[in-house]
C-alpha cells in the first residue's frame, strides 16, 4: 500500500509537471567586437563597454529566477582590447571578460577566425562556456570543432538544448588559410544529425546562429517544430518585437554593447507557449565602477598602453593629411584597404574620407600610438556596391567640395580620371582599374562605416548591398603598415 501511494504520489506530481508553465529568462547579446569601455554621453551617462554590461546584467539577473545568458558570435575584432595577445592568444582577454560575466554558450562567429586557426581553437580552450558548433567540422578529426555540435544547460529543473550555426560562406568572409581545416556543413542537415538526441535530453531548444537575418528566416523555413528559438547575429539588427518564422521565434540584440536582450518565457510540456522579449539599453548612471571585472580590464590596458610604443614600421615618404586633396597619405591609405581585403572580398574601389586621418608623420619610424593617433576613429569597415555613373556624381562632388569646403573630399583607389584626347578640355574619361567606365555596371567597394553612413554628404548617391564586417579600419592599416614596411621577418608572417 505504501507503495502504492508512493508511485500515486510520483504520477501526480509528474502530471502537474507537464502541466505547469515554467518561466525562463534568456539574457543575449551578439557581434560586440570587443568593445571595452564605456562612451560618456553628452548627458553624462555612460553608454556600452564591459562594465555597463556587468551592471545591467547583474542587475537584470537579479530580478528572475531561472535564466541563461547566450552569446551569438562576433566577440572579437573591433578594438585595442580585441586586438591584445594574452598569453600567447589574439582575443584572449575578450574570452576571459566574459568567463568572467557568466557567459553560458556562445557560437563562433566570422571574426573568431581573424589570426589563424589555431587562434580560434585556443580561444575555445580558454573559455569556461562552449562555442557551440554543430555545422563546422575540423577535417582532420572528422568532429565538431571543439568537439561541441551541441550543449544541454540546466536552470531550476528546466533543461535547454542549445545548438551553434555559423555562416556558411565563412571563407569568403575571413582569410580563406584561416578556415581551410574546417568542412562546413548545411546549417539544417547539421542541426538534424542531433536533433532527435537534443529533443531526448531537453525541454526547450534554442539555435544561436551568427549568419545574418535572411539565412536564419530561410533556416527557420525548413527546421522542424521542435526548434523554439533562434538568438541571430551577424549583420548587426536589432528589433524589440521577436520575429515569428515556421512557429519559432527570432531574436536580435544589435551590436557593439548597444542593448542586452531580454526574452522571458513560459515553457510547458517543452513547448513555448509565451515569449516577452525587451531590448535594454545598456546605460548607467555611475562615475566610476568597480568589480573584479573592471580591474581586470584596468590591468590590461596597463600592457596595452606599453605595447603602444611598439614601432610598426618604416614610411619612406612623410604622410601629411589634408581634407581637401589627395595626398600621398590618402592615396596609400585606400590602396592599403583595398590591399587587406582583396582576397576576402575582392573590392574593385576603395574610398575612404580624407578629414578620417589626423596626424602628420615624418619618413620615419611609426608606433603604433601614431597610428592611432593618425586614426583616432573607431571607424569599421565596410563593403558596398554603387554603380558606374554613382562615381561620375562622386566626382563632380569632390570638385564641389574642394572648392568651397562644405565637408572633406573622398580619396578612391581603383579610379583614374584622365583628361580625354579626342575632346575638347574640360572633357574626361573614366577608367576603372584600367578599364573604361561602364556607367551601368555595378562596381563592388570597400570603405567604412562613416562613409556609408554619411553617403549623402559624401557620395552623392545611397549605396547597395551595404555590409559593416566589423572589422577596425585601424586594424587593417595596422596590418598593411606591418607588411609594406614592418622588418622583413614580421611582413613574412
Amino acid at each position: 500500500m505504501k507503495f502504492n501511494k508512493a508511485f500515486s504520489l510520483i504520477l501526480v506530481l509528474a502530471f502537474f509537471r507537464v502541466l505547469s508553465a515554467l518561466p525562463l529568462s534568456i539574457f543575449y547579446t551578439g557581434d560586440s567586437h570587443g568593445v571595452f569601455e564605456p562612451k560618456l554621453g553628452q548627458d553624462g551617462l555612460k553608454y556600452g563597454g564591459y562594465p555597463v554590461l556587468e551592471e545591467v546584467l547583474n542587475r537584470e539577473r537579479a530580478k528572475v529566477g531561472r535564466s541563461l545568458y547566450l552569446d551569438s558570435g562576433d566577440q572579437q575584432t573591433g578594438s585595442i582590447f580585441a586586438s591584445l595577445v594574452d598569453d600567447g592568444v589574439h582575443g584572449g582577454a575578450v574570452i576571459d571578460v566574459f568567463n568572467r560575466l557568466g557567459l553560458e554558450a556562445s557560437v563562433f562567429g566570422n571574426h573568431e577566425f581573424d589570426f589563424s586557426y589555431g587562434n580560434t581553437k585556443d580561444l575555445a580552450k580558454r573559455a569556461e562556456y562552449p562555442f557551440v558548433c554543430t555545422n563546422l567540422i575540423d577535417k582532420p578529426t572528422g568532429k565538431p570543432l571543439g568537439g561541441v555540435p551541441f550543449t544541454i544547460l540546466e536552470t531550476g529543473g528546466l533543461r535547454v538544448g542549445v545548438f551553434g550555426i555559423t555562416l556558411e560562406l565563412l571563407p569568403e568572409k575571413v582569410k580563406a588559410e584561416n578556415v581551410s581545416s574546417l568542412r562546413i556543413l548545411p546549417r539544417v542537415d547539421a542541426i538534424n544529425l542531433y536533433l532527435d538526441e537534443v529533443e531526448r535530453k531537453s525541454d526547450l531548444i534554442v539555435v544561436l546562429s551568427h549568419q545574418g537575418f535572411e539565412a536564419d528566416s530561410l533556416m527557420a523555413q525548413s527546421l522542424d517544430h521542435r526548434v523554439d528559438i533562434i538568438i541571430g547575429g551577424h549583420d548587426h539588427i536589432w528589433s524589440q518585437e521577436p520575429i515569428m518564422v515556421n512557429g519559432k521565434w527570432l531574436l536580435y540584440s544589435g551590436s557593439h554593447l548597444n542593448w542586452l536582450g531580454h526574452a522571458e518565457l513560459e515553457v510547458e510540456n517543452r513547448r513555448v507557449v509565451s515569449l516577452k522579449n525587451r531590448l535594454i539599453p545598456l546605460v548607467s548612471e555611475r562615475d566610476e565602477f568597480k568589480s573584479p571585472l573592471n580591474d581586470f580590464i584596468a590591468e590590461k590596458m596597463e600592457t596595452i598602453q606599453k605595447q603602444m610604443s611598439r614601432v610598426v614600421g618604416n614610411i619612406p615618404l612623410a604622410w601629411t593629411p589634408d581634407k581637401y586633396r589627395s595626398t600621398e597619405l590618402s592615396r596609400w591609405m585606400a590602396q592599403a584597404l583595398a590591399t587587406e581585403y582583396q582576397n576576402i572580398y575582392k573590392p574593385e574601389l576603395a574610398i575612404i574620407n580624407n578629414g578620417g586621418l589626423r596626424k602628420s608623420l615624418p619618413a620615419g619610424p611609426i608606433t603604433l600610438r601614431d597610428l592611432n593617433e593618425l586614426i583616432p576613429f573607431n571607424n569599421t569597415v565596410t563593403v558596398f556596391s554603387l554603380k558606374g555613373s554613382d562615381l561620375i556624381i562622386l566626382d563632380e562632388i569632390n570638385m564641389l567640395h574642394a572648392i568651397s569646403k562644405p565637408h572633406d573630399i573622398c580619396e578612391i583607389a581603383g579610379w583614374e580620371k584622365i583628361a580625354h584626347p579626342q575632346k575638347e578640355a574640360g572633357e574626361f574619361e573614366y577608367l576603372v582599374n584600367g578599364e573604361k567606365l561602364d556607367p551601368d555596371r555595378v562596381y563592388r567597394v570597400i570603405s567604412h562605416d562613416f562613409v556609408a553612413g554619411q553617403w549623402d554628404k559624401y557620395l552623392g548617391f545611397k549605396p547597395f548591398d551595404v555590409y559593416d564586417t566589423g572589422d577596425l579600419f585601424l586594424d587593417a592599416i595596422i596590418h598593411q603598415v606591418e607588411l609594406q614596411y614592418g622588418p622583413e621577418d614580421e611582413a613574412r608572417d
